[in-house]
């Protein structure tokens, strides 16, 4: 995500239907993974949303690679936060217990290291949670506008977590629901407004502010899949969200 964008986001986040229904679905996935001495590293931790979020559960830690995100995170009053790079995690080999990583490997010219890095800062046992755009074909100047070099399929995360030598515990998708409209808005959008023929300080963002009944109504669909994610792993939506775990030995 641009700088220009993390204070909107802090702005939003109480209302913002798509960030806070994704965090109440990530709070379902993890809550049953805690156990007492958890230390949580969210990885792009963004203005520290979901660390608030999690630090019912455990001890969090945020790395971002953007001083106004930091500012924002020590706003809320969270401390353990810094600026770093998520290939190379300013932290000791097996530190956390779990680990998040939202919508930031998108972001990473080189996605394998990132995963690596996640991978060697868990310890053994340990746990990482990943959310990310789906579907290059949907690519469009909203993804440009937030830094995001990629989209991802199933099978590439599959992968790349493999090879770094994770299991998977479960890989889903999310945003069901409302993928069919979300879908033609955005392939719409990138007919209309070519990604590829924008310079990225000039490309679109669907960032903004809705009206608060279509907040609710938005996030009520949202909070309707986190019920359904509970018992089963959706096929497909603007989303694939993966729980992977390092292997205990």
């Amino acid at each position: 995500m641009q700088p220009r964008e993390y204070d909107i986001m802090y702005n939003l986040e109480t209302t913002y239907w798509w960030h806070t229904g994704m965090m109440a679905i990530m709070d379902q996935i993890l809550c049953p993974t805690f156990e007492p001495g958890a230390k949580l590293l969210d990885i792009g931790c963004g203005t520290g949303a979901k660390m608030q979020l999690l630090s019912r559960y455990s001890e969090v830690w945020g790395i971002d690679m953007h001083l106004r995100a930091i500012e924002l995170c020590r706003k809320r009053g969270l401390e353990n936060v810094q600026t770093g790079d998520a290939t190379a995690l300013p932290f000791e080999t097996g530190t956390f217990t779990h680990a998040i990583c939202c919508e930031v490997l998108q972001n990473l010219p080189d996605d394998a290291a990132g995963i690596r890095e996640a991978f060697r800062v868990l310890k053994p046992g340990g746990y990482y949670y990943i959310s990310e755009q789906a579907y290059p074909v949907l690519r469009s100047q909203h993804d440009i506008s937030q830094g995001a070099v990629r989209r991802y399929t199933g099978g590439r995360l599959h992968t790349l977590l493999s090879d770094a030598g994770f299991e998977i515990e479960r890989m889903t998708s999310a945003n069901t629901v409302l993928f069919p409209l979300m879908a033609a808005v955005r392939l719409a959008s990138k007919v209309l407004h070519p990604p590829s023929k924008v310079e990225p300080e000039e490309s679109r963002s669907d960032l903004k502010p809705l009206p608060g009944p279509v907040n609710y109504l938005l996030r009520s669909v949202l909070e309707a899949e986190r019920g359904m994610i509970r018992k089963v792993n959706l096929p497909y939506g603007l989303t694939i969200i993966t729980l992977a775990r390092k292997p205990a030995s």
